[in-house]
Order: structure tokens, then sequence, then C-alpha cells
């Protein structure tokens, strides 16, 4: 699980604003996903019959930076965690704990959560018409020929889908670990010190081009893997650079204006793409570049801009913010499918789109409370959905558990190392 995030200075000040930020976009996940079903052109494991694509337009506003904002917390959150980690023997420990948090409930999602999203696309994709229970036997065979076309995952058929963060988040934190030496240098310390300097304008425009290069020069999945790594190791770096928050704090006039002017840009040039015609024929050809532009843009200042917002108007603790913390991480795990499965269950109803869609949110939001209640009252299936509960066992059961932990996601760890 992603742990909260804290900058360690020397006044241990808490940033309760990227608590809050963490916490609103998982929160957005389930929003966008529900979108998902109902976006005429992008690609989803199952559709509604009501799509529309003029919702793609609305999705706009979040597709550019949901998914960066995330990575920034989790990066910031791991370099607050290791300045109190000292050597490799350190290092080690964290990466060993760290491998089960993540790891347990990826091996459980991909074996219980995630298969209902690939039944959903079957049935409405291959007019499967086989039970759930008949799908779910043939699923864990994996040499079945049921699967002859859905070939692609961890092992034959048994594909991450939402949880790709989990496998990333894991791998780019074992990656981070072997860099610490590199990354706590003094030279890259100031560098970075110096690079957090410049004005803000500056850094923007150096991290649109980078992530601009990533898309241009990278394809499929590559592009959300590489731009998630730079933003991971973006807010690694900037735990001990002050200059950078600050001039975040400045900036969050003018960047405001930027996000809403490129918005604008992003959804012209994203219409151009679909009618081309609408400009002369030498134009044309720049369309493709300028959507990209504009979208590396807008996800760099939207993110600087959150924080910036975050840091004005989130900086203060909750009571409720702690649990909140704990529980985004299991809803996360099981929304998409809740999500999928709501869809399939309604399609035949014919409710309408508003009325599907607000009772997919309400059967999303049942579904993940009943789980949450559940492995709350039952502290020994936590875990396995990434639930930190209030309950404490004694240190026996906390190292069975870790051994346990370790030895069932062993062949998943090896799996996703080769």
């Amino acid at each position: 699980m992603i742990p909260p995030a804290t900058e360690y200075t020397q006044a241990a000040q808490r940033r309760f604003e990227l608590d809050w930020l963490r916490v609103l976009a998982f929160g957005l996940l389930i929003f966008y996903h529900i979108g998902m079903l109902y976006v005429e052109r992008w690609g989803f494991h199952f559709k509604s019959q009501y799509l529309s694509s003029s919702l793609e337009y609305l999705m706009l506003l979040s597709t550019p930076w949901r998914m960066l904002l995330i990575w920034f917390i989790s990066g910031y959150a791991l370099g607050a965690v290791m300045q109190h980690c000292a050597g490799w023997l350190h290092y080690f420990q964290f990466g060993l704990r760290r491998t089960v948090i993540l790891l347990l409930p990826l091996l459980v999602g991909l074996w219980l959560i995630v298969p209902p999203q690939l039944y959903a696309e079957m049935v409405q994709k291959d007019g499967l018409s086989l039970s759930y229970w008949q799908f779910y036997q043939a699923f864990i065979n994996l040499q079945h020929p049921l699967f002859a076309d859905y070939q692609s995952g961890v092992w034959p058929h048994v594909d991450v889908n939402h949880l790709w963060f989990l496998r990333s988040l894991w791998q780019f934190t074992l990656l981070a670990l072997l860099l610490m030496p590199i990354l706590h240098s003094r030279l890259l310390q100031q560098t970075c010190r110096w690079f957090c300097q410049l004005a803000l304008p500056w850094q923007l425009l150096a991290w649109s081009a980078l992530l601009l290069l990533i898309r241009t020069e990278a394809s499929g999945d590559a592009v959300r893997e590489l731009q998630g790594f730079v933003v991971f190791l973006l807010g690694l770096l900037v735990v001990r650079q002050p200059d950078f928050w600050q001039q975040l704090t400045q900036s969050r006039r003018w960047l405001g204006w930027l996000c809403l002017l490129n918005y604008g840009v992003l959804c012209c040039l994203y219409f151009l793409v679909y009618q081309p015609e609408q400009l002369p024929a030498l134009l044309q050809p720049a369309i493709e570049p300028g959507l990209q532009l504009s979208f590396s843009v807008q996800a760099v200042a939207m993110l600087f801009w959150l924080l910036a917002l975050a840091q004005r108007y989130l900086s203060k603790p909750h009571p409720k913010l702690v649990l909140a913390n704990r529980l985004v991480f299991p809803v996360y795990l099981l929304h998409q499918s809740l999500i999928i499965m709501a869809a399939l269950w309604l399609t035949p109803y014919g409710l309408g789109g508003i009325t599907e869609a607000v009772l997919v949110l309400l059967f999303t939001l049942a579904g993940s409370a009943l789980c949450l209640l559940l492995c709350w009252h039952l502290p020994w299936l936590a875990p396995l959905v990434g639930l930190r509960t209030s309950y404490q066992f004694s240190r026996n059961w906390r190292t069975a558990g870790l051994v346990c932990g370790l030895l069932l996601i062993t062949p998943l760890a090896v799996k996703l190392l080769l």
C-alpha cells in the first residue's frame, strides 16, 4: 500500500495536502472508470449501450494528469520514508515488507478480483453463455482453449487490468531502492536544488518536453510506464527541495489560467483529430503533434497547479483523514470490477444512460463498503486487500504473516521480474 505522504524536514512537517490529494485522486478513479463505460472511442473491457463522444471532452479534464498525480505522491512518500533508512540492510528490510504489502493484494486481485472483468468482456465481445462459476472453473486452467484469444497477462489470460499500477509501483520501488546511493548523493541533490531554483515556467517547460519526448518515441504501455517513472522520481527528489514548494505557492494563479486555456486548446485539437477537414490541408499534419504537445503541457501544468492549490487549501489535518488514507487502497483494488459487474447486470434492463450510471456508482460504493466492513472486522483478511486496520497482531503473528506472504507472492515476484 502507498504510505501516507510525509515531508521530513528539520521541522518534521507533515504534508497533509498530499494525503488529501491521494484520497481525492483515487476517488476520482471511480468516476473516471464509470465514464469509460460510456465514452464512444476509447477502449474498455466492457461498454454500455449508451455511448457518447461528447463525454470524451469531459474526461479530458483529468486524463492527462490523474495517474501522474498518483505517481508523484507515491514517489514523494517513498522519498520521505527513505530519509529514515540508513544503509543497505534498512533498504532490504523495507523492500521486503513493501513487496508483501504490494504483491499480496495484487495476487488476490489477479485470481479473484480481476476475472469478472474478463468474464464481462467475453460475454459482450464473444457472446459467452457460461455462468460465472463455469467460467471461473475454466479460468483457473491456464491451458484452457476458451481463452485462446486472451493470452496476454502475467500468466496466460491472467492479466492485471487496472491493477497495473501495483505492478509498476513495486517495480519502481525496487529500482529506486537500488538507485538510492545515487539519488541521495550530494551531486544529484545539488543539481536538483539548482533546478528547483529555476523559475517555475522553465521547470514546467523541461518536464513537459520530457513527457512529450516519451509520448513521441515510446509506444503502447511503455508510454504510461516511462512517464509514471519520471514523475515518480520527481516526487522522490523534491522531498528535500523547499524551493520547489515555495515556487508552487507563488505560481498558483498563472498556473490556473494556463490550465484553463490549454484545456480549451486540447479540446479543439482533439476535435480536429476526428474532423481534420475543418482545417486547410496545409495545417492538417500539425494536428497530431499539436495534440501531443498540448497533452504533455496540460499533464505537468495540472500536476503543479493541484499541488499549489492543495498547499493553499488542504494543508491541515482532519480527524477522518487517516481513516480515509487506509480505505482508498482496497477501494482502488475493488472498484473497477464492481463497476463492470454492475454494468453487465444492468445492461439488459435498458434503464437509460444517466439512471444506469447512477446505479453503477451506488453498486460500486455499496460493494466497496461491504468488503471494507468485512475485512475491518476480520483483520486476518485485511492484508489480502491492502487494508490497515487498528487491530494489533502480536509480533509472532506479524512475523508468520510476513513469511507466509513471501511464500505466496514469490512466484508472482519472479514472474514480474523476468
